[in-house]
């Protein structure tokens, strides 16, 4: 039984830990200490994270990034009302998974 609880442990281990570090792809730099500010960062890094695995079979990573430079260009100029834009949905998306 050890060794099987031991297969079935690195057998879900492992994608957890690729997801993390493909998640850590789409985090911009920040040398932010504020614990807020770096959890809404994270939280929009998974949320385009989710949004690339979506699309993963259509475009590469850059041509998502791409993309999404093209998508929210006008919006990255007033990047403090995007952010407060973004937060009430982001904030929905997270309750309405954590109810599952």
């Amino acid at each position: 039984p050890k060794g099987e609880v031991l297969k079935l442990y690195n057998k879900v281990r492992g994608p957890i830990e690729t997801s993390y570090r493909n998640i850590k792809a789409f985090l911009p730099f920040t040398s932010s200490t504020k614990f807020v500010f770096r959890t809404l960062i994270f939280v929009l890094a998974v949320a385009f994270y989710s949004l690339y695995t979506v699309f993963k079979g259509e475009v590469r990573r850059e041509q998502f990034r791409i993309l999404l430079i093209l998508l929210f260009s006008d919006d990255l100029f007033y990047l403090k009302d995007f952010l407060f834009k973004s937060i009430e949905p982001l904030i929905n998306n997270i309750d309405l998974f954590s109810r599952r």
